[in-house]
């Protein structure tokens, strides 16, 4: 399917699409989200395990660095998982809606906000920047918004815009 053809079937007559891209997370400390918090649990192991080795020496007390490196492996999967998520999610802004897709082969599920809900943009301090707008009642932790998009600078204009958007 074209991309022409994809958004003909997407978009309502009247919309017009103002802006689409997707997630590109970068492994990097501040995307403490892909990660979770079993690598800082290890690595706590990892500085326990080398104190009492330090502190008592090293016969018989090798285990102790293998349960951390054992603790690494966890949240890899989770992180694999969360790439691959993103790698399968784009994201589109209108004059009408804000959507989510998920594409899983044939398949695509679409999850589409009005343009109400939104309210003056936040950029998340992730790499890339994730940008937050949106928002359904007064409780900030449920902020959504688009994540780790490379050319956020090229979004914000069409969010701080926005008619709809308020504080």
């Amino acid at each position: 399917m074209s991309p022409s053809s994809f958004w003909d079937n997407v978009l309502e007559k009247d919309e017009r699409l103002l802006w689409a891209g997707r997630p590109k997370p970068k492994l990097h400390w501040r995307n403490k989200q892909l990660y979770g918090p079993a690598p800082i649990a290890a690595l706590g192991l990892l500085a326990a395990a080398w104190l009492i080795i330090t502190t008592y020496g090293a016969e018989g007390d090798m285990w102790l660095l293998v349960l951390p490196a054992l603790l690494v492996l966890i949240p890899l999967r989770a992180t694999q998982r969360h790439l691959r998520t993103y790698a399968a999610t784009r994201y589109a802004l209108t004059d009408k809606r804000v959507l989510f897709f998920q594409v899983h082969g044939n398949e695509t599920r679409v999850k589409a906000h009005p343009r109400s809900a939104m309210i003056a943009p936040k950029l998340a301090d992730t790499v890339p920047p994730s940008v937050r707008f949106l928002r359904y009642d007064a409780d900030v932790a449920s902020e959504i918004g688009f994540e780790y998009i490379e050319a956020a600078e090229t979004l914000l204009p069409h969010l701080e815009q926005s008619p709809d958007a308020r504080d």
